[in-house]
């Protein structure tokens, strides 16, 4: 009798790791990763690609009507990129090769701007391509930068990138000799801004809809919650009476949606968008944190 309560302990403990294991491999494969890296990043969809998902649908479409028509007024390009964390990576590093990913601007001109913000990690950068350095210098860029911090600090990015947005596509207009009409629209500022619950570094661009993604995840972790308990008492209840081992553990777990985010979701964004054009970036620019 001890013998077999022995060998049904050693089993029971060898059960309980085996879940233990299968539950950190079900949570790294159901819970999304918050980072996004550079090589895995898409083409973009349009000219505000909001990774870190912070923008209202009015800010995102507004933003994208004015780049869409400094591009067609001044065949420049101007990209507008959140994400939630770098990873450790340099913000201007990632700013550099996304940009030379998505080769923006034109080929021959190299006119193009890509606007980074790291929402996690409070941090900014502005891109510029060689084309363009004339007219935003660092020190120009750097300058409008600055303009951000304080909506960035309230959790505004809307307020925030349209303010970078405006004062770059007014710098790219006025030296182009055009006049753009999305430049007479009110800014986002003048609406009422997206509502913010909690501290922003925690809880800046959460809403209490956006944890509905997670339910599908939730229901195959209480299930295995439950056939574990189940196991566990089981495998105890054996042990202690002493009787023959009849359990096979045939739980098989299917992971539903890996919780990638769809970034393909803009309002102004149609099937024409081609992306960059060829440009590229020598590393001038200008950033910082909030």
């Amino acid at each position: 009798m001890l013998f077999r309560g022995l060998v049904y302990y050693g089993r029971m403990k060898r059960t309980i790791a085996l879940c233990r294991l299968l539950l950190l491999l079900l949570l790294s494969a159901a819970l999304p990763s918050l980072a996004e890296k550079v090589s895995t990043i898409s083409a973009p969809t349009g000219y505000i690609d909001d990774y870190a998902q912070v923008f209202s649908a009015d800010g995102k479409s507004n933003m994208e009507t004015l780049a869409r028509e400094l591009h067609d007024e001044t065949k420049a390009q101007v990209f507008v990129v959140t994400v939630n964390t770098t990873e450790g990576e340099p913000v201007e590093t990632f700013a550099n090769e996304l940009f030379a990913k998505w080769k923006i601007g034109e080929k021959k001109t190299d006119r193009g701007v890509l606007m980074l913000f790291a929402i996690k990690d409070r941090k900014r950068w502005i891109e510029i391509g060689y084309g363009l350095e004339g007219i935003l210098n660092d020190a120009k860029v750097g300058d409008i930068g600055r303009t951000m911090v304080p909506a960035l600090q309230a959790a505004n990015y809307d307020e925030a990138a349209q303010t970078g947005l405006r004062q770059i596509t007014q710098t790219i207009a006025t030296d182009a000799g055009v006049t753009l009409d999305a430049l007479s629209t009110p800014a986002q500022e003048e609406s009422a801004p997206a509502p913010v619950t909690g501290p922003p570094p925690s809880s800046e661009s959460l809403s209490p809809f956006r944890w509905l993604f997670l339910v599908p995840f939730l229901i195959p972790i209480l299930l295995f919650i439950f056939i574990f308990s189940t196991i566990v008492r089981a495998a105890r209840r054996r042990a202690l009476l002493g009787g023959s081992s009849g359990y096979s553990g045939g739980s098989s777990f299917g992971s539903s949606d890996s919780g990638s985010s769809d970034f393909g979701s803009s309002s102004d964004s149609g099937s024409d968008f081609g992306g960059g054009d060829g440009g590229s970036s020598g590393g001038g620019g200008a950033g910082g944190d909030w």
